[in-house]
């Protein structure tokens, strides 16, 4: 009776241990969290009409024109804002360079980045926009012709695909490892060349 008792303890500790073996400590790993790190559809900027504009002014953006007077503006349609500009609104004889600029981001902290926006085009009369990246942008005006500045590739809408926002599909940032990342949109035209209006919104930087 003995031999049997010690037997059945015997077969009870071998099973619990069989048990403990197959359960991995990295089963209970908590999956690390995906970070937004930036995300705007202008929905807090005051919004003009008509011949009024009101230049986006958020926290962080900044908004030059460094031909010019006018700047990147809000505006709303069905209840949505977003950002927009046109040169057919400028003065003749002006030209217009006009820069939205995003927050510094800090990229040190985060993985496999990317970077996505939607953009609406009406009256087209010719490709107007630009979207470029930097790590080296001061953060002034004048600081605009002496950055680093990486011409991306997003989807943008032309001719034939007017009064729809496209989105500009996933833009991989992961090559940059910086606290200064700046994305910049920036508009050229004039009122006797190109006019082509544009509109951003949904503007995010986020972890894959």
């Amino acid at each position: 009776m003995k031999n049997n008792i010690l037997k059945i303890v015997f077969l009870l500790a071998l099973s619990s241990s069989v048990l403990t073996s197959c359960v991995k400590e990295d089963d209970f790993d908590i999956p690390p969290i995906k970070q937004l790190i930036l995300s705007e559809g202008f929905e807090t900027s005051t919004t003009g009409s008509g011949s009024t504009e009101v230049p986006i002014s958020i926290e962080g953006w900044l908004n030059f024109n460094t031909t010019s007077t006018r700047l990147w503006h809000a505006r709303i349609f069905s209840s949505n804002k977003y950002a927009e500009f046109s040169s057919f609104f400028s003065a003749n004889g002006t030209n217009d360079e006009a820069w939205l600029i995003t927050p510094a981001l800090d990229l040190t902290t985060t993985e496999s980045e990317l970077f996505s926006f939607d953009t609406k085009i009406r009256f087209w009369q010719g490709a107007a926009l630009t979207v470029f990246i930097s790590e080296d942008y001061d953060g002034t005006q004048a600081g605009l012709t002496t950055a680093t500045w990486t011409e991306l590739n997003p989807i943008l809408p032309v001719s034939g695909q007017e009064d729809v926002f496209l989105n500009s599909g996933n833009i991989d940032l992961s090559a940059y490892n910086s606290e200064n990342v700046r994305i910049a949109f920036k508009y050229t035209g004039s009122r006797a060349g190109v006019t082509t209006t544009y509109q951003l919104d949904n503007i995010k930087v986020f972890e894959n």
